[in-house]
């Protein structure tokens, strides 16, 4: 059966004809633009003389001319023909056969006819082959000397991206698309427009390797080409045939981002081998393992129940103990307020003075020279958002803050107190609605943590209570959902009336690394440190600022510290162990 001279449609059709197939191509688009579409002539070729004489010179032989229709017109300029996928004429394009000039128009589609986004040479294409896309006829010509005949070029160079729609159908069919453009500021952005449309699971791109470039240069400063851009025609002169076909040979993949070979590209990571610390809460690490890196932690609870104490623990005495620096967001306490909240657990019984205030609750307070001790030993390690001046408590300025703390600083903590503080405009350009919002931020806080292996916690308020269900994730105020996007939910419990004198009471609701949710642990509460803790030693444990700190109480302030108190209500202050 003979197939020479006929389009890749009419052979297939053809073929199919004879094996008693029917066979069509749907090309809905392309007739509704064409219903009215003004063709243009067929150009009259007598001579290809001059035509032949200037694209020997670009490498290009005769023999290629004839297997492209090229043609050259009565005023001797070449003569490209856009034909569609049935051999109709589309498009007439010319380009004088020379040097082009400056002042000197480069190309031109036949006058007083329609035009449209066509692609060039597609009508002899093999739709079960790889596509090579060029960004000009020359180029195209090019690649088709040196041997691979399935490719075609784009109509107007690197501007315009008409055809992706215009040629939607066409280019949908094949598995594999190469695409070769010009490696210049035009080319990069034709492929940044063009690959997310044709699909860059299938797109390649040709890359131009050192040695062709010094070919390429050496050509240029011979005067073999006019400059050292590494199109296809550029290649072909000064490198040759076989040097576009490894090209295209080896043209790169798109990589995504996103996507990874879990067996190849990824390290297993076993819980036992994390970087974790200490949680702060010797119960609560007998359980849990302590605290990880990375993990994203949401802390609720009750108004009362302990959840910023848990959260001042684990995230920040913890962390800055450990060696780490911690950064703090806190909507609802003073710079000066939140510098308390950490100063009087880690200041301790012994250096916590006591305020007898006659009909009143006692007030307790960290002796003068603590407080020193303590801000020059930890010095820069908590680092503290300021929306003072701005008013500024976004939620994309507080994530910039955030990267900005673990970029420049090494932070390595942080503890956002709480999420209704944040105000969650312009986390998204998509949502509008408080819910979606607020799970936006959530899941980048999510993301946040994995990309950095850092610790993130994050305090939510629970909904109103309800005595007749159970603590879940669900009962967080906001979105249903956010309670699935952390890798550890903490739930802290006001205990009242318990046995054995317990305040307060960690729950571990969901847990991510350590698959321990239903945990759960007893605290007692003591107001002059702030400290949960759940036996003695825990009370009375020193921080590493005390190591060879020696204050010089006077007597009348050594009575007063609270380790040296009694109280009938709460006999475990003293216990024997007085200062001083």
């Amino acid at each position: 059966m003979n197939y020479e001279n006929k389009t890749y449609q009419q052979a297939v059709e053809k073929l199919c004809e004879s094996q008693g197939i029917t066979y069509t191509i749907s090309q809905k688009t392309k007739k509704e633009i064409l219903r009215k579409y003004k063709f243009p002539a067929e150009v009259e070729c007598t001579g290809r003389e001059k035509s032949e004489k200037y694209l020997s010179r670009r490498g290009i032989s005769k023999s290629t001319l004839d297997y492209a229709g090229i043609k050259e017109d009565t005023q001797e300029n070449i003569v490209f023909e856009y034909r569609d996928i049935d051999n109709t004429l589309l498009c007439v394009k010319y380009r004088p056969a020379g040097a082009i000039k400056k002042s000197q128009t480069k190309m031109w589609f036949q006058k007083g006819v329609d035009n449209c986004p066509s692609l060039f040479m597609m009508h002899k294409i093999d739709i079960t082959k790889p596509l090579v896309i060029c960004e000009g006829e020359l180029d195209c010509l090019s690649v088709i000397e040196s041997g691979e005949a399935n490719v075609v070029s784009v109509p107007f160079g690197s501007q315009g991206s008409d055809w992706l729609e215009f040629n939607y159908d066409f280019l949908e069919q094949f598995e594999k698309i190469i695409l070769w453009v010009d490696d210049d500021a035009p080319g990069q952005k034709m492929i940044d427009e063009c690959v997310p449309r044709l699909g860059n699971y299938r797109c390649y791109i040709v890359k131009i390797p050192k040695e062709t470039k010094e070919q390429l240069r050496q050509a240029q400063e011979n005067k073999i080409i006019a400059n050292d851009c590494g199109d296809a025609n550029n290649v072909l002169i000064a490198s040759g045939k076989s040097a576009v076909i490894s090209l295209i040979n080896n043209a790169e993949g798109i990589l995504s981002k996103r996507l990874k070979d879990l067996m190849h590209d990824v390290e297993e990571v076993d819980v036992q081998s994390l970087p974790r610390i200490t949680t702060g809460y010797k119960e609560l690490d007998k359980k849990i393992y302590g605290n990880f890196l990375p993990c994203f932690n949401i802390i609720t609870g009750y108004t009362g129940a302990g959840k910023s104490t848990v959260s001042t623990q684990m995230s920040i005495i913890s962390p800055i103990e450990s060696g780490y620096k911690v950064m703090v967001f806190s909507g609802e306490l003073s710079d000066g307020q939140l510098k308390s909240w950490i100063m009087k657990p880690l200041a301790g019984l012994n250096h916590m003075v006591v305020w007898k205030n006659p009909g009143q609750p006692d007030g307790y307070s960290v002796s003068h020279q603590a407080k020193q001790a303590i801000n020059k030993y930890y010095g820069d390690k908590i680092k503290y958002y300021d929306d003072d001046e701005d008013y500024d408590t976004s939620a994309r300025t507080l994530l910039e803050e955030m990267e900005y703390a673990y970029k420049k600083h090494g932070v390595k903590f942080f503890l956002i107190d709480n999420l209704m503080c944040v105000d969650m405009v312009g986390i998204s350009k998509e949502e509008s609605n408080e819910w979606a919002l607020q799970k936006q931020f959530i899941k980048k806080l999510l993301m946040f943590t994995n990309k950095y292996g850092v610790n993130t916690t994050l305090i939510i308020h629970p909904k109103k209570p309800n005595q007749n269900k159970d603590r879940t994730p669900y009962e967080l105020h906001g979105a249903s959902e956010i309670g699935n996007f952390c890798h550890r939910l903490i739930w802290v419990v006001q205990l009242k009336d318990d046995k054995e004198g317990y305040t307060a009471q960690i729950e571990l609701l969901k847990d991510r690394p350590g698959s321990k949710q239903g945990a759960k642990c007893k605290f007692f509460y003591n107001p002059a440190t702030m400290r949960l803790y759940s036996d003695n030693e825990e009370l009375k444990r020193k921080y590493s600022w005390e190591e060879g700190f020696s204050p010089d109480y006077p007597a009348d302030l050594i009575s007063r510290l609270a380790i040296n108190q009694r109280d009938e209500s709460d006999d475990i202050f003293g216990d024997g162990d007085e200062y001083g």
